[in-house]
């Protein structure tokens, strides 16, 4: 969801899933089936697990309510345009996120700071990106913002209490309303752009990606997985951001349950099971015209319970770190200016103040008191009690190949079960035919014997399913120096004073290239057949050295002299 500006144009291009929306088809990681047997420490959600986000910041009296219940995390937009209404750095105006900052000082809460918007007269739209000049004026909007509440700022003198702020870079990039005919190159270089902005001024600042729509809203727009899968891809990605976040918008709960499974599958299988995941945004709207998210008060309160309490008790299976309802109260579309849609429905409040059911339900799992439904104590999965039989597969993802780095041999490794991920897998490495002992990926195989060497890996799911075929790769650790031996050389230069020759090297492995050098000049790229180039009347040396695919180059080379005759 988006704030004021970005809120009132998305509204009118299309961001309402109504009338006419096309049923949601749910992501093809469905594990619904499966039973995950461990256990939730307690019936009761760690402080911060549990948040609130809003079209508007929590009133005065709201937050400090809301922080007597046990709210430990706030989530806010902040549209550039909003806060900054000319090009002049002057004219930015902090009220906005300082009463907020205040309220979380005051309150002792936490705080997601959303960046997204760019501002109407830097790109003429706010559902754009700030690029060259405006990028560069952004990134200044940014520093600032940082700056000014970054811990050791006087901003918070007198406080006992000095917020963590983590920073989001844009919401629904992939959904193709905010970010117009989104690519996962783009997002991630504006991502790293200011990661890299927030980081110069607070190196200890946390930043998280923007959250992720399930399904795109407008056809330019990507999946979920399609544009995390994308991100993966991307050089630094992984170190722009401290957490996948999405948005996980379903039509039911066990359906808002599967968008964690299917950004966790893309997680695995990019290799990088390590990267946690936040829920940005979620809910449903009770009230409203009629969406594939607009249900009864009394089912909104059912889902959020059903849901939450999954996502609490299941909360390793994605390494789940916080998990954010939007919105906190209804919000009127007469205010907004335009027509109404689902999400100004989505409040656990109306737009009156007075609460739904659903805000009960919440209360109850932001506070140190049992659950609504005595639940999060076993992580069972949509679908009910299931046993599971069903073996993993294993696959590599990448291995070193030839080497001769004898302090970092990294391989990479996954397992699924029917071709879909599962969270709690545990694996066995076995290197060189030794005994079978736990591993995870990515896995340092690095050791200093030279050779051929194999490392063959396993999975074991949560319920002992062990993979019947393990997975296995071969690579060479190769420490010898390769030979280089010219076979044949021309008597004399022609008469362009040039000299031929063929060259071979011997190694045990591979050659992976030849470098020739002409006396003392630069070392260059050749191959055999060789022919140098124009020399100089006098002597000379021709010199040649093999390279192999590790690495190892002659120490010696192969040379011939030369001698160019007066002409």
């Amino acid at each position: 969801m988006e704030r004021s500006e970005l809120a009132q144009i998305t509204a009118r291009v299309g961001k309402r899933r109504s009338r006419g929306l096309r049923a949601l088809t749910l992501s093809c990681v469905v594990l619904g089936a499966l039973l995950v047997t461990q256990s939730a420490s307690a019936a009761v959600a760690p402080a911060g697990f549990f948040g609130i986000g809003g079209w508007t910041i929590p009133t005065t009296s709201q937050a400090a309510s809301l922080s007597g219940a046990g709210l430990g995390l706030v989530r806010a937009a902040v549209g550039w345009g909003q806060m900054q209404t000319t090009s002049s750095p002057s004219s930015v105006n902090w009220s906005y996120t300082d009463q907020l900052a205040d309220e979380a000082a005051n309150d002792n809460f936490n705080l997601i700071l959303d960046l997204n918007g760019c501002a109407v007269w830097a790109c003429g739209t706010v559902q754009a990106a700030p690029t060259g000049a405006e990028l560069t004026a952004y990134e200044g909007f940014v520093a600032a913002m940082v700056e000014r509440y970054e811990p050791s700022s006087p901003f918070w003198a007198g406080q006992t209490h000095i917020p963590t702020i983590t920073w989001q870079v844009w919401n629904e990039v992939n959904n193709g309303v905010s970010w117009p005919n989104p690519t996962p190159a783009a997002y991630a270089a504006f991502l790293s752009a200011i990661a890299t902005t927030i980081h110069s001024v607070d190196p200890g600042a946390t930043v998280i990606m923007s959250g992720l729509d399930n399904l795109p809203t407008i056809a330019s727009g990507m999946t979920l997985q399609a544009f995390l899968a994308g991100l993966f891809q991307q050089p630094g990605f992984t170190q722009s951001t401290a957490a996948i976040a999405i948005n996980a918008y379903a039509p039911s709960a066990s359906a808002s349950v599967n968008v964690l499974d299917g950004a966790r599958a893309v997680a695995l299988e990019a290799g990088d099971p390590s990267m946690p995941t936040w829920v940005t945004e979620m809910g449903w709207a009770s009230g409203g015209p009629p969406s594939a998210f607009t249900v009864s008060p009394a089912q909104q309160n059912q889902y959020l319970q059903q849901s939450w309490d999954t996502m609490l008790a299941c909360a390793p299976r994605w390494d789940l770190q916080h998990v954010l309802w939007f919105s906190l109260q209804d919000q009127s579309a007469a205010a907004m200016g335009t027509a109404d849609y689902w999400g100004y429905n989505n409040g656990l409040l109306n737009v009156n103040g007075s609460p739904k059911a659903s805000y009960s339900s919440f209360l109850q799992f932001i506070g140190a008191q049992p659950l609504p439904s005595a639940a999060a104590e076993e992580c069972t999965l949509p679908g009910g009690y299931t046993i599971d039989t069903t073996a993993p597969h294993t696959t590599i993802l990448k291995a070193p190949g030839d080497t001769n780095n004898t302090k970092s041999q990294i391989v990479t490794f996954a397992a699924t079960e029917s071709g879909q991920a599962v969270t709690g897998m545990k694996y066995q490495c076995s290197l060189d035919s030794s005994a079978w002992t736990p591993c995870s990926s990515p896995f340092n195989a690095a050791n200093s014997r030279g050779g051929d060497h194999t490392l063959i890996v396993r999975g074991i799911d949560p319920q002992g399913n062990i993979d019947p075929t393990p997975a296995s790769v071969t690579w060479l650790l190769d420490l010898t120096k390769p030979d280089t031996v010219i076979t044949w050389h021309a008597r004399h230069v022609n008469r362009a004073n040039r000299m031929k020759l063929r060259f071979k090297g011997l190694d045990p492995g591979p050659i992976g290239h030849f470098q020739c050098r002409i006396d003392r000049r630069r070392w260059r790229t050749c191959a055999s057949p060789y022919t140098t180039p124009r020399l100089a009347h006098g002597r000379h040396t021709v010199l040649v050295r093999a390279i192999d695919l590790a690495g190892n180059v002659d120490p010696t080379p192969a040379f011939i002299r030369v001698t160019v005759p007066k002409r």
